[in-house]
């Protein structure tokens, strides 16, 4: 899977486990997407003609995603909001097919014509039929200061009833059509016009209950730190005392919080690494050094880098970018559109 150049306003990359064997597609689909969802499905349906393919067109700071995809549970849970940093809120658009997602609110079901709207710093549960959709995410920093609540949105179902919804969605659809032969100029408007859209659309809709004061809390204070972690990654001087203290918490609370992830060490190197990944597979970063990249990444010198790279991935950085580590590469190919691109949304947001 590699990224073409469309035009100077956007870039696609496509996904597909179509051409896999039958018995291993599921898996690497599983695996592809662990980074955002979990995933699961009946046996029949992994075993069966299972088939997925991802379009994805990346332009500004926006991405829409064209998803064909099996019947399959779908959740996000703590562990992928505090491991991927993504601040980011979706639409998505069912072309054909049906979604019914379950949250805090309570359960709702997606019907043609309407929108569904989540929020990815938030967890939720789904389960969708053989369904074909279009998804535009959003950067959380273009759009959460224009709504009133910005936390009020988590697999929220808008009504085709509505006629600002049955506006985005023709839009939606109109920009899958379109997006290949943007200007860089013109993907810029629509960075500013599509959010203020998606927030005149929310604002004027009636919001669902609120999530439990503690809920809501926990969450919140969980973003936060994500925030400060992701702005201050590339420090070497971060660690749990200056976080602790930069936040304004405990640092018993501090480590509470990241306990599932094995602590706040091991999520700000697992955060690294990730990062290193990246860059070791950019052609455009094929120059920099290990010791570059290890300093850009965060640690103190490459001997570092390196030994914390082995121990997580069992190959070198060096390895990586020779492509003597296919296990790792393949991985991080197939995770494109879920990782490498993502990435450079999540550390270009300030």
């Amino acid at each position: 899977m590699q990224p073409d150049q469309l035009s100077a306003g956007s870039t696609s990359t496509f996904f597909t486990v179509d051409n896999l064997p039958m018995q291993d597609r599921f898996g690497v689909w599983k695996e592809a997407i662990s980074c955002l969802f979990e995933v699961d499905a009946d046996q029949e349906v992994r075993e069966n003609n299972f088939q997925t393919t991802i379009q994805s067109h990346l332009f500004g700071s926006l991405m829409l995603m064209e998803v064909d995809s099996r019947q399959q549970h779908w959740s996000r849970g703590y562990k992928q909001i505090a491991g991927n940093g993504m601040d980011h809120y979706g639409i998505a658009v069912y072309e054909r097919g049906s979604v019914e997602c379950n949250t805090s609110r309570g359960s709702e079901q997606l019907l043609p014509g309407g929108l569904l709207i989540y929020d990815l710093t938030q967890p939720f549960t789904a389960r969708t039929t053989d369904h074909k959709t279009l998804n535009l995410v959003i950067p959380r920093v273009l759009l959460e200061d224009q709504l009133q609540h910005p936390d009020d949105h988590c697999m929220r179902v808008l009504s085709q009833e509505d006629p600002m919804v049955q506006i985005i969605r023709d839009m939606i659809i109109s920009l899958q059509r379109n997006v290949g032969d943007l200007s860089h100029a013109q993907a810029q408007t629509l960075e500013k016009m599509f959010p203020a859209m998606l927030a005149n659309c929310l604002n004027s809709a009636s919001c669902g209950p609120r999530e439990n004061s503690h809920e809501r809390q926990s969450i919140t204070s969980m973003v936060r730190m994500r925030r400060y972690f992701r702005e201050n990654l590339c420090s070497p001087d971060l660690n749990p005392r200056r976080a602790a203290l930069d936040l304004g918490v405990s640092r018993s609370k501090l480590y509470n919080c990241f306990a599932p992830y094995g602590g706040v060490y091991n999520y700000v190197r697992d955060m690294r690494l990730r990062k290193a990944i990246t860059l070791l597979n950019d052609p455009q970063r094929a120059r920099s050094s290990i010791y570059d990249i290890a300093l850009e990444c965060g640690f103190s010198s490459d001997a570092s880098f390196i030994r914390a790279f082995r121990d997580k991935y069992d190959a070198t950085p060096g390895e990586v970018r020779n492509g003597a580590a296919p296990h790792l590469r393949k991985n991080h190919c197939i995770i494109g559109l879920a990782d490498t691109q993502f990435e450079h949304w999540i550390h270009g947001l300030g």
